[in-house]
């Protein structure tokens, strides 16, 4: 069995062997050269010419002359090819392409390269894996004009993008469409005209450190060779890596918030930032991230995050949801969860990684947890909790991780460590932007993502750009007791996920487990089966609202029957407000619910309900560190049959909360 599960990684390691060293397009020389405007006209009447269809330029030859000019003053943030704006390119299957880049812009610098670029471009793309020339300088004021000569090659046949790199260019327009082998997406859609407004930021490849201005009139870095010296006409044999490799990166020790979305996900090369969740789990690209982070010299990347809740909560009901003796329906505590992740580059396309995450909850919390009602799962002094929610471990994820990109959009990664989390679930409940405003576990936690702390972990994952296929061995026994020390490590049950995030906004994934000796308060249990699949949106609809919402489904499967839990959650924030819920419902039996073993119902099966609506306002907001208060109203609800433990079928509870976190990083 477990063969069988770890074949489709085999397969994609095989598949990697052959397609390394792959990537959309290779530079193969390049020629600096300078031209007078009115030899423009001449070079154009060079070029081959293509079949227009619009706003498409066809061309059906192994090689083609191509002259692209920057665009005039009235919408310089853009190109004309053949006299048409930013037109989509369709070119045949390993095409050479001699490109002479012509930039004819008075006041802005410019350049064109070719890669493949998924979603929507950052302020600052990156470039590597892409090819195309250096950053061009304007027009001087003595007429002579800057251009470049290129020769590309197409490597791989699919859809791909032309674009500026210089920083807030291509978010303003400066990009389009290039096929090659293929016919053009016929939802493409070449950029509208924008107005620009010319700034000092986008004239440097570093920007200014946040919070440090350059007032007007200070003075601006000299040129560098590379951007502004006139070039003869001598060929460039090889490109140097400063002309053609150049990196994003800020300055040793700038925060890197402005980069966020050009920065890779520390679990793999090949994925974006945003787009990591917990473990190795997928969110949607477009997800908020509230994190500091930290660039080195060497390519390293350091990130911390978290979240802390101060409050006081009380559940309703009549039921004693003491512990050991220990436990009431009401609480003042402090759920926590603290993040650092590090990366790291091997070579120009592996990287290396690790994750430690840490709570205080075994301080704060201490082994009883905080109450919370129809919640189940894990011990106390060696009785089973219910209506409570079990502290997380000290350390619930010590991890290390290898990535390396095969081409532009596929890349595999292997994780594995002491405590970590398997391919099985969405992402964890405390990491998705749905569900970060509320400071509760959901009643479904063990149905859906309660593995996120296992004792034992290794993962291997092969990612398509959108989609990824992943497996694991891990230790599917839950934690005990003691929450400052590691367990004993296992690999004794396996998962497999399926994940895709199609559009930027949405995130899907389906995932089943095998889990060995799962609950520790069931020791005559041998196995269960856990089956789950979820959908998660988020939609920045600008720079202070964002909406995120997320559909869970999660079943577990054991001696045969079936019990099922659904979750919906969702989180619309908007300035310093956030308005937040969720709404549960879980299939709990007997024994989850801790009924007497003599009671007739205790194998009956119960579904259960919680539903919660909160409200979050920052009182310190983008100051680095986030302060908020809120409060949270829960409805409850249980069927007639449990009435006389809990002292009807509807029960409502409340909290009060101050929490703090990172600020939103910023693109």
């Amino acid at each position: 069995m477990m063969k069988k599960l770890f074949l489709p990684i085999a397969l994609g390691l095989m598949f990697a062997i052959n397609a390394f060293g792959h990537q959309a397009f290779t530079l193969v020389s390049s020629q600096k050269k300078t031209v007078k405007a009115s030899e423009i006209a001449a070079l154009e009447k060079n070029q081959t010419t293509g079949t227009k269809d619009g706003s498409t330029l066809t061309f059906s030859g192994k090689e083609m002359r191509l002259v692209v000019l920057t665009g005039p003053e009235d919408d310089m943030l853009s190109y004309r090819i053949q006299g048409v704006r930013n037109p989509i390119l369709a070119v045949s299957a390993g095409v050479r392409m001699t490109i002479l880049f012509v930039n004819v812009d008075v006041d802005m610098r410019h350049d064109i390269r070719f890669g493949h670029v998924v979603g929507e471009f950052p302020a600052r793309p990156p470039i590597a894996d892409t090819a195309g020339t250096a950053k061009l300088a304007a027009k001087g004021d003595d007429g002579v004009i800057q251009a470049e000569e290129i020769v590309v090659k197409a490597n791989e046949n699919g859809q791909y993008k032309y674009f500026c790199s210089v920083p807030t260019h291509a978010t303003g327009g400066m990009w389009s469409h290039i096929a090659v082998g293929v016919k053009p997406d016929p939802n493409a859609k070449i950029p509208e005209k924008k107005e620009h407004v010319h700034s000092a930021d986008e004239d440097h490849d570093h920007p200014t450190p946040t919070g440090s201005p350059k007032p007007a009139g200070s003075p601006q870095p000299s040129p560098t060779p590379h951007d502004h010296q006139q070039m003869g006409t001598q060929p460039t044999t090889s490109p140097t890596p400063h002309d053609h490799q150049q990196t994003d990166q800020t300055q040793p020790g700038e925060n890197h918030s402005a980069h966020s979305r050009t920065m890779s996900s520390t679990v793999n090369i090949g994925d974006p930032m945003n787009r990591e969740g917990s473990g190795t789990s997928w969110l949607p690209d477009s997800s908020p991230m509230h994190a500091y982070s930290k660039m080195y010299e060497n390519g390293g990347m350091l990130m911390l995050m978290g979240t802390a809740f101060v409050r006081y909560t009380q559940i309703g009901s009549d039921r004693d949801v003491a512990v050991a003796g220990k436990g009431d329906r009401n609480r003042f505590d402090a759920p926590s969860m603290f993040m650092a992740m590090y990366s790291k580059p091997v070579g120009e396309r592996s990287q290396i990684g690790f994750r430690v995450m840490a709570s205080l909850d075994p301080l704060v919390q201490r082994g009883y947890g905080y109450p919370l009602l129809y919640q189940s799962g894990e011990l106390f002094e060696g009785e089973p909790m219910h209506d409570r929610q079990h502290p997380h471990d000290f350390i619930s994820e010590l991890t290390g991780t290898f990535s390396t990109k095969i081409n532009e959009r596929q890349s595999f990664f292997v994780y594995g460590g002491i405590v970590g989390e398997p391919a099985l679930g969405p992402p964890m409940y405390l990491h998705r932007p749905s569900g970060m405003n509320n400071p509760d576990a959901p009643i479904g936690h063990h149905w859906q993502d309660a593995s996120h702390v296992s004792f034992g972990v290794v993962t291997g994952g092969y990612s398509f750009g959108k989609f990824k296929i992943e497996a694991s061995a891990f230790n599917g026994t839950e934690p005990d007791e003691d929450r400052w020390a590691f367990d004993k490590l296992r690999l004794n049950s396996w998962s497999f996920r399926l994940s895709a995030n199609p559009t930027k906004d949405l995130a899907i994934q389906f995932s089943h487990g095998y889990l060995k000796n799962p609950e520790r308060a069931e020791p005559e249990l041998d196995h269960l089966r856990r089956t789950t699949a979820s959908a998660m949106y988020n939609k920045a609809i600008d720079d202070d609202r964002n909406w995120a919402s997320t559909f869970v489904w999660g079943q577990n499967r054991k001696e045969g029957e079936s019990t099922n839990s659904f979750l919906f959650e969702s989180d619309y924030t908007f300035g310093r407000n956030a308005i937040f819920g969720r709404f549960e419902m879980v299939q709990k039996d007997g024994h989850e619910l801790v009924l007497d073993h003599d009671d007739p119902i205790h194998e009956d099966v119960f579904l259960v309900g919680a539903h919660s609506i909160g409200y979050v306002r920052d009182l310190v907001k983008d100051k680095g560190l986030d302060m908020g208060i809120g409060g949270m109203a829960t409805f409850n609800t249980n069927p007639s049959s449990l009435v006389p433990y809990y002292g009807g079928t509807k029960h409502a509870g409340w909290q009060l909360f101050v929490r703090f976190r990172p600020s939103k990083m910023t693109h």
